[in-house]
């Protein structure tokens, strides 16, 4: 059967078999490697729907404000890293597996993320993502404009087994399917509010803390997380949430990262880090009002607001100092504008000295004064001794790597995690001196407003 062009001039998937012939292509193709990619050319369809192929298994979403989607279904092979050493773990695993992959295109990326601080994502509700995790998907789907590309990933013992093989074209046909299929309409949970269980009054305690630490000298600033708990009248598809975000959150990376029947799921505004060969750019962003309660412009003319984003862009610039040959910047921040929140950024773009793969330059921002304090060492102690809330992956970094070291992270915010009808989100604020108690928590929960009403949380 002859493929038919689609928009950017891409064939349309036409037929099963091709699927088939793409996936023997591979197998024959590279009998030495390890792993082998069969790629096939796709019609664009309903990206977040693919979520739902592995409820209970490992499947990824992540979607760019330029429009780009990527999704990722199955584990051919999960990558993991603990402790301190995660980074250096996982830039390693990540080395290794692209240098035993044949893919004569070298388009495959791997998604994966951090959790915030080592030993700190061992609850029930972080434990099915561990501390540090990339996976190497069976079906890795790119999606731009009208146009997509499906890869399949194939292990070296599948590459003679032709039964095996038969197994991955059905599961195949089944990942087209869901693609080609119309997306539900979410139902609307006709009023009826989730129950919340949230700890106010242990929030501002420890606002209070912080602040005695900033004033003994100890701390000049501290990110102070919480979470809510809500339990929803029924479970909602993460596929629902993250397209309901689109409309809430449509300046803001998507995500979905899905395990063992948990989906941590968000729509977050901040870049951490973007390389491309020696060309590096990331941001700085702090201060927060709610949109709609003054005008934008009150950010410029906050003291409290101006100085801590400056704390923030001068550690930004201070951790990429040693390996940059260029930082550019401007000196005044601009007003980042969103949906539910408006907040004062800096761009920052620069140029290394030398190579360096992505995941050195995560290892040295995170975690910014945006989401952790500073000093670093001094906040991240404080807040493993202080904070109840376990943030796991929740202002971690979260993204993908290439085969060159290239790649693109995010601060994962705005997030939370479902598990069946419970859903646990999560926020934070920036304590300098000066902070108000009650005005922080008041951020935390606007913070949370587009996920609760992507959630059909919001009366």
């Amino acid at each position: 059967m002859t493929s038919t062009a689609v928009g950017s001039g891409a064939p349309a998937y036409s037929s099963y078999g091709e699927l088939e012939d793409a996936i023997e292509r591979a197998a024959s193709s590279a009998p030495d490697a390890l792993f082998s990619v069969a790629e096939l050319p796709v019609r664009a369809g309903n990206a977040e729907a693919l979520l739902e192929l592995e409820p209970q298994g490992h499947a990824h979403y992540f979607a760019e404000p330029s429009g780009a989607e990527h999704v990722g279904v199955g584990a051919v092979q999960v990558l993991s890293g603990s402790g301190e050493g995660r980074f250096a773990e996982l830039t390693q695993a990540l080395s290794d597996f692209f240098a035993n992959l044949s893919d004569s295109t070298g388009g495959l990326r791997l998604f994966g993320g951090f959790a915030f601080q080592p030993a700190r994502a061992a609850s029930s509700v972080w434990q099915p993502f561990g501390e540090a995790r990339f996976v190497v998907p069976r079906f890795a789907y790119e999606q731009r404009g009208d146009a997509g590309v499906l890869r399949v990933l194939l292990k070296q013992a599948e590459f003679s087994d032709r039964a095996a093989r038969r197994r991955v074209s059905t599961e195949g046909r089944a990942f087209l399917s869901a693609l080609t299929e119309p997306q539900p309409s979410a139902r609307p949970l006709s009023g009826e509010l989730p129950a919340e269980t949230a700890d106010d009054g242990e929030y501002l305690h420890q606002v209070e803390l912080v602040q005695r630490a900033i004033a003994e000298g100890a701390l000049e600033k501290l990110v102070l997380a919480r979470s809510a708990q809500l339990t929803l009248p029924r479970r909602i598809a993460p596929a629902q949430v993250l397209a309901r975000l689109a409309s809430v959150a449509p300046e803001c990376t998507r995500f979905a990262f899905a395990s063992g029947g948990s989906t941590f799921v968000g729509a977050t505004p901040e870049r951490l880090v973007e390389k491309s060969g020696h060309k590096f750019r990331t941001e700085a962003v702090a201060g927060s009002i709610p949109a709609g309660e003054l005008p934008a412009g009150r950010l410029m003319e906050s003291s409290k607001d101006r100085a801590e984003q400056a704390i923030v862009v001068r550690e930004v610039v201070r951790a990429l100092e040693p390996i940059a040959a260029r930082i550019e910047y401007d000196e005044t921040p601009e007003i980042h504008r969103l949906r539910h929140v408006a907040h004062l950024r800096t761009k920052i773009v620069g140029e290394l000295r030398e190579p360096h793969h992505v995941l050195s330059l995560v290892e040295r921002l995170h975690p910014t004064p945006a989401v952790g304090g500073v000093p670093k060492a001094r906040a991240l102690a404080w807040i493993a001794e202080h904070e109840r809330t376990e943030r796991g992956w929740y202002a971690g970094p979260i993204g993908w790597a290439d085969a060159r070291g290239d790649g693109a992270f995010v601060v994962a915010l705005r997030s939370g995690v479902l598990c069946a009808e419970t859903a646990v989100l999560y926020s934070g604020a920036g304590i300098v001196q000066g902070s108000d108690p009650e005005r922080e928590l008041s951020e935390t929960r606007w913070k949370q407003q587009a996920l609760r009403a992507a959630l059909g949380a919001v009366p």
